[in-house]
């Protein structure tokens, strides 16, 4: 963190002490977000907004740990079940196991002007936050960091045994198991959250948004794996199915990125990941219709990040310029203010929003 922010935050690095948690939680939010930090802000302030947002922080200290390039698998696998094992329902040793997590961090990562970094060494004052919530709130977390954690460090493992070579994903079954630890995990958090924090939130209404929570945690999880295959490709690690690339001609991932590639071909691939992310899209759509029009808030926190996701994949096209790297696919700020304010009126309409779904899926080339 920058050498002024101690004092936003009533920090003291010395004492390692914090006199405004939520306030600094909030700010981390809005620093290691991407897609979150905005439609967390329209949840429900106590009843969702607080745990949603610090589950989220969780999420993204484990994906710190399992994204650093200078940790070895053993050393990642190691710190992501330390991190696991403060999360357990017996809380009154939660201090001593985030002490115990912290101690095996880098020394660097205390003082890091890295954000992330920074807020792992410094768990602890997000932890006492959580901690305070009752083990209703609570369970739902724990759950999707155990299993999250877990995940991360099977694939942390396969990652090294790769030996320099590329990391790959054989087929879509893979995928779909990667992508569960990493995202459809949390799919099934926010489910359960929400059907506990709703009173219009039925049992049979929430077992049927539970047919759809992990695709919904999925959704985002395949855009961005879409959108962001030529920035993977440059550290040699490729979250395109090998069975659809080599079903285009491509024996090996790194001649998918070769100057030389054929573009139909290439095209094609892709277009398997387009059509898999608009599967999921609609079933996020599903989910989203599932909870009641008395919840408009929640449904926003649904919606936004769907429908920005829907019109990054329009913006995708045939998937070619995918692999220019003078081209970043992204929506515009304006797009993104057009969808805020869309949605926000129409957030109780079943009939546009299935329609407006369904035209942006037809004016997409996949």
């Amino acid at each position: 963190m920058k050498t002024e922010d101690p004092q936003l935050f009533a920090l003291d690095l010395t004492k390692n002490t914090c006199g405004e948690p939520w306030l600094f939680a909030a700010e981390m939010l809005q620093r290691v977000s991407r897609t979150f930090a905005l439609n967390i802000q329209v949840l429900p302030r106590n009843r969702l907004r607080r745990p949603v947002l610090l589950a989220y922080l969780f999420c993204r200290m484990a994906d710190t740990i399992e994204d650093c390039p200078s940790l070895s698998a053993a050393e990642k696998e190691r710190l992501l079940d330390l991190f696991s094992a403060i999360f357990s329902e017996d809380a009154s040793e939660w201090v001593k196991r985030a002490h115990e997590f912290k101690q095996a961090l880098p020394p660097s990562w205390d003082l890091s002007n890295d954000d992330e970094e920074f807020l792992c060494a410094h768990c602890d004052w997000t932890l006492a936050l959580f901690f305070e919530f009752s083990l209703k709130v609570q369970r739902p977390v724990i759950q999707c960091i155990q299993e999250m954690c877990a995940g991360m460090g099977h694939f942390a493992l396969r990652q090294e045994q790769s030996q320099g070579q590329w990391l790959t994903i054989e087929n879509e079954a893979d995928l779909d198991q990667y992508c569960y630890y990493v995202a459809g995990v949390v799919g099934n958090l926010l489910c359960d959250l929400f059907y506990q924090q709703s009173i219009w939130i039925s049992k049979a209404r929430y077992q049927h948004m539970k047919e759809y929570a992990v695709s919904f945690g999925l959704a985002l999880q395949v855009v961005n794996i879409t959108k962001d295959v030529l920035e993977d490709s440059e550290r040699q690690v490729c979250f395109v199915p090998m069975e659809w690339i080599r079903r285009e001609g491509f024996l090996q991932p790194h001649a998918l990125f070769a100057p030389d590639a054929p573009l139909q071909n290439r095209s094609n691939v892709m277009k398997h990941m387009v059509r898999k992310a608009w599967a999921h899209l609609q079933d996020s759509m599903d989910f989203t219709l599932l909870i009641p029009v008395f919840e408009p808030r929640i449904r926003l926190f649904c919606l936004w990040p769907m429908m920005m996701a829907a019109e990054t994949l329009v913006a995708v096209g045939d998937g070619q310029k995918l692999f220019d790297p003078k081209t970043k696919v992204k929506i515009s700020r304006s797009a993104v203010k057009r969808i805020l304010q869309k949605t926000t009126v129409q957030c109780w309409n079943r009939i546009w929003l299935q329609s407006r779904l369904s035209k942006l899926r037809l004016s997409s080339p996949a």
